[in-house]
């Protein structure tokens, strides 16, 4: 038997086993579709647009923003600053974080990582922000 002959046997043996699963799963989805409710979105509150944004599409945005509240309790609770402490010390270890805990944090292995990179992760970047506010500012730190 030639090698184009087995591989037309399997395809059509193929074909034929997925073209019965293919029914019978057709069968059983038409047998239990059960037509799903609609939800009626009821408005609670009279929604005013405030004046954000000169730009019209930005403030639709930003107003929209400010009506939705889903955000205000991710994760099942409200944020608030009674539990930032305990946000933060998810993310980070007595208060620093290591280079390659932020590394691995975001799916790379911290070996692979060029040194030019971990450089800029542990390099003190505090005299550039002294620095950006005097010009800021204006006036000495």
């Amino acid at each position: 038997m030639k090698k184009t002959e087995l591989k037309t046997m399997i395809r059509e043996i193929v074909r034929e086993e997925v073209r019965m699963e293919l029914r019978t799963f057709l069968k059983e989805y038409k047998t239990k579709t059960v037509k799903k409710p609609i939800k009626t979105v009821k408005k609670s509150k009279l929604q005013v647009n405030q004046k954000y944004s000169n730009n019209p599409t930005l403030n639709s945005i930003l107003n929209e923003t400010a009506q939705n509240t889903d955000w205000d309790t991710l994760g099942g609770d409200a944020f608030t600053t009674q539990n930032m402490s305990s946000i933060l010390d998810n993310q980070y270890s007595n208060g620093q974080v290591t280079d390659n805990q932020m590394v691995a944090s975001m799916g790379v292995n911290p070996e692979s990582v060029p040194e030019h990179v971990t450089d800029a992760l542990t390099k003190d970047y505090s005299q550039l922000m002294k620095a950006m506010d005097k010009k800021k500012t204006g006036s000495p730190l």
